[in-house]
């Protein structure tokens, strides 16, 4: 007796006309179906930038859903993604951003179960997705939350010196969605603190990475430039290994050194010229008045060779 008042377990009579009323509920055509409702994933989908990404729905109950108009859309029944109605897709129906980039998956429709496949899929798609079963006059939806996310660019480092022997260093990329994350380490593994400015394309809606970082410590010896997606937990990095901090300051430190050296030897190379310039000269002098010497000596007529000549 107290078996029988439990409302839980149903005498044998009454389970057996329970389930040949569930299968009468299962066989009835489309207009005499019950009530019904459409659930979703249960969770948000996660898509990646240039990949596919299928967005599932079903039945609350385990009916066929191949009579019924199946409808995947966006914010308003008009924006359609993808239209199945009488086993036909009416592609014609489609949004101009959805042509030829979705599939419908039909294999489990008598189970209730029916998927459209977004096929490259891009920023555009990031959103709120709706499917809808209708059955004759009666419909119900559910609502898919799509997250897309992709990984940009390897990351590129740029590095010049600055006044005051410290060094600049740039770190750039392009492709990511959404906002990346963007940090800096020296190679001792310590946060470098830095000024980041993200901006996204008008046409791809993809964003592009500026960092900038200002080393003044010697003892940094590299660089290590990360750029992560939040959602895929994925990163990309680019690492830039610096000069010693001899060598940073060698070329200050050498010319400072070498500089009274050079201005010391060219002094002495300028008073070297001019001495050897004055000897030069001093010797073409001496050469001049000896050779005027010799031409006027050999100019003037001996003594006894005038003699002869009077007589």
């Amino acid at each position: 007796m107290a078996n029988a008042r439990d409302p839980v377990i149903f005498p044998p009579s009454c389970s057996i006309v329970f389930i040949i009323l569930q299968l009468l509920s299962c066989s009835v055509p489309a207009k005499g179906k019950a009530d019904f409702s459409v659930c979703g994933p249960g969770k948000t989908v996660l898509a990646v930038l240039g990949e596919n990404v299928e967005l599932p729905c079903h039945l609350s109950l385990n009916i066929s859903a191949k009579d019924m108009e199946l409808r995947w859309y966006r914010d308003q029944p008009s924006q359609v993604v993808h239209l199945h109605k009488n086993g036909t897709d009416l592609k014609e129906e489609q949004m101009r951003e959805y042509q030829g980039r979705t599939t419908f998956l039909s294999a489990r429709l008598d189970q209730g179960k029916a998927t459209v496949k977004i096929h490259n899929v891009t920023v555009f798609d990031n959103g709120t997705f709706h499917c809808n079963f209708k059955d004759g006059t009666v419909s119900a939806e559910a609502r898919l939350l799509l997250t897309v996310a992709g990984l940009g660019l390897k990351p590129r480092i740029q590095v010049r010196a600055v006044q005051g022997e410290g060094f600049w260093a740039q770190c750039t990329s392009e492709g990511w969605y959404p906002e990346p994350q963007v940090r800096w380490r020296d190679f001792r593994g310590q946060a470098l603190p830095s000024m980041t400015r993200l901006s996204a394309s008008p046409t791809t809606g993809l964003f592009a990475v500026v960092s900038n970082v200002t080393i003044q410590d010697k003892e940094v010896w590299g660089l290590f430039c990360s750029i992560s997606s939040p959602l895929l937990r994925k990163k990309k990095m680019v690492n830039h290994h610096l000069p010693p901090p001899l060598s940073r300051s060698f070329p200050s430190m050498a010319w400072r050194t070498v500089l009274p050296l050079i201005l010391t030897v060219a002094g002495l190379a300028t008073v070297g010229a001019t001495c050897l310039f004055q000897k030069c000269q001093k010797d073409r002098n001496m050469v001049q008045l000896k050779e005027d010497f010799m031409k006027q000596r050999s100019s003037t007529p001996k003594a006894g060779q005038r003699t002869k000549s009077s007589m």
